[in-house]
């Protein structure tokens, strides 16, 4: 048999080259596209069983002659494990079928296969053609980094197994190679390291085995290391992984591909590992920035489908506001007139002929017109809030004592009834929409005198601070800058705190109406214009104990 290439099988990658040379060496023979094809499956078929276990095999390529058949391509493949029917059958069978012939031998030393490929042009094969085909084998350029690594690592065995009986040459040829080589017996004791290894992790061979070998890579990597170097001790079987060093110029971790082959003497008894370790950190870089890439092609795709749906809902939004606006003009003239003309008939009604109406009659027009009040202040709300949302309000300074002053004035009747007693402290100039800012302390104060128990005598106090920005961060992590805090603090009847949020609801209730009037919109506008002011609405309260509304305005 002539040999022309040989393949260590240690991993997938393997099978990948074994694949690639079996259809180099049917292409130089002179072989069909499909022939090629057929033997370099086969070849593959076999190549396979040996990587099942981890990989401990070889691969020989090359081609002999035979009296009977002439010239044939020849696949050699030689594992250390004995086969058993069961694992191999299915792929040997399989693999028999794409070849003129295949035999296997299983002895003590382990599984040989041969595969045989007939040529049917002889005169493609010759000595001279044979010996350039070696050439070109060894002189074919390498597929892949990994195909490159691979060559050198069984360029660096050959060598190292030529040159055992002369260290000094060994030591020089090791020091030229542009990776970190090391030799290892079982018991962790380092042999040999080359100039370049030291050079690296700035350790001599001293060091490292009183130190251990183990502390140069990264700690997140070493459990994965001390398991695969236990297993190579107990199996007898390589050494390898791609794991992180330390640089001793940066302390950086730097990603090598480690690869240690046991050498073992005439008689197979295992010597020691010899290895190296290869920088593949640009590869690494290169795989997680095309992850990245893809992961930023993803989140592009995510941010144009939720563009998309946005500007579905804003035109959604925009139709809604419409119809809002629409159902604003419906409200405030349409709904209304009906409203007054059934107030002003129940009027008519009670003056001209209440006199000969009896008391049940007289009680229903009564409860009308109550209905026809609560209905034309219901619609003033609906249409106050409504135009909270749809008018674009104007900014200008506003004096807020004044304010709140003309406010009271308003509610003097309700004051002097209930004998309310108003506190209002020193209140700054802010930037705001004065109509909103006055229906905010309308409702608020009116609200305090409402819900204050008629046995006790309302008592409202209004104060204002200035919070810096960190302390509103404390309370609100998306602000910005200071805020203005006013505190609308009264003695009413208070509600259960759980119920914060829901009374700035529209149309939320915590009391019948048969206990306290309204209409359920008055707080809701509230939170509508200190929105609208980029601003925060809270309301703190016990029952009983009265409510304290905290009001934070930007003061920018």
């Amino acid at each position: 048999m002539h040999e022309l290439t040989k393949l260590n099988l240690d991993n997938e990658m393997d099978l990948i080259l074994a694949h690639k040379r079996s259809m180099k060496l049917a292409e130089l023979t002179g072989l069909s596209l499909a022939s090629q094809t057929t033997f370099a499956t086969a070849v593959s078929e076999v190549a396979r069983l040996t990587l099942a276990a981890g990989g401990h095999g070889s691969l020989v390529l090359g081609v002999r002659s035979d009296d009977e058949r002439g010239w044939q391509l020849v696949a050699y493949l030689k594992d250390r494990r004995r086969y058993r029917d069961s694992e191999s059958e299915d792929a040997l069978n399989y693999a028999r079928r794409l070849v003129n012939d295949l035999t296997v031998s299983v002895t003590d030393r382990g599984t040989d296969i041969h595969l045989f490929c007939s040529l049917s042009d002889f005169k493609s094969v010759s000595t001279t053609r044979i010996d350039g085909w070696k050439r070109q084998f060894s002189r074919e350029p390498p597929a892949t980094p990994y195909d490159d690594i691979k060559r050198k690592n069984h360029q660096l065995q050959e060598l190292a197994e030529r040159l055992r009986l002369s260290e000094q040459q060994y030591r020089q040829m090791t020091n030229s190679l542009p990776l970190l080589i090391f030799s290892l017996t079982p018991d962790n004791q380092l042999l040999y390291v080359n100039q370049g290894f030291m050079a690296f992790t700035g350790k001599n061979i001293a060091e490292l085995n009183q130190e251990g070998w183990l502390t140069i890579y990264h700690e997140d990597d070493r459990p994965l290391v001390r398991m695969n170097w236990a297993d190579s001790v107990a199996t007898g079987l390589p050494f390898r992984g791609e794991w992180r060093i330390r640089y001793r110029d940066t302390d950086d971790y730097m990603w090598h591909l480690v690869s240690a082959t046991p050498l073992r003497d005439a008689n197979q008894k295992l010597l020691h590992w010899n290895g190296f370790m290869a920088d593949i950190n640009a590869q690494k870089v290169i795989q997680q920035t095309m992850r990245d890439n893809e992961e930023l092609r993803h989140t592009q795709h995510e941010l144009e489908n939720n563009r998309q749906q946005l500007a579905v809902n804003i035109n959604e939004l925009s139709r809604s506001n419409t119809e809002l606006s629409q159902f604003a003009y419906v409200a405030s003239h349409d709904l209304q007139e009906p409203l007054r003309k059934i107030q002003a008939f129940s009027t008519m009604l009670t003056e001209q002929y209440g006199p000969a109406l009896d008391p049940p009659a007289q009680d229903i027009i009564r409860r009308m017109q109550a209905a026809t009040g609560r209905m034309q202040e219901l619609i003033r709300g609906l249409l106050a809030y409504s135009r909270l949302n749809t008018e674009k309000p104007s900014f200008r300074m506003v004096l807020l004592n004044a304010l709140v002053n003309d406010v009271l004035g308003d509610l003097e009747t309700a004051i002097t009834d209930r004998q309310a007693a108003v506190e209002v402290a020193t209140l700054p100039v802010i930037r705001g929409n004065a109509i909103q800012l006055r229906q905010l302390f309308q409702n608020l104060l009116s609200n305090a005198l409402k819900f204050t128990p008629h046995d006790r005598v309302p008592q409202v106090q209004i104060s204002a601070s200035v919070f810096s920005h960190e302390q509103m961060k404390a309370l609100y992590p998306e602000s910005l800058g200071e805020y203005l805090s006013i505190s609308v603090r009264d003695n009413g009847i208070g509600f259960e705190q759980k119920y914060a949020d829901r009374i700035f609801n529209l149309f939320q209730r915590l009391h019948g109406r048969n206990e306290f009037a309204g209409t359920g919109i008055g707080l809701a506008v509230c939170k509508k214009v200190v929105d609208n002011h980029g601003g925060y609405l809270t309301a703190h309260s016990q029952p009983g104990m009265g409510t304290t509304f905290n009001i934070y305005l930007p003061v920018e």
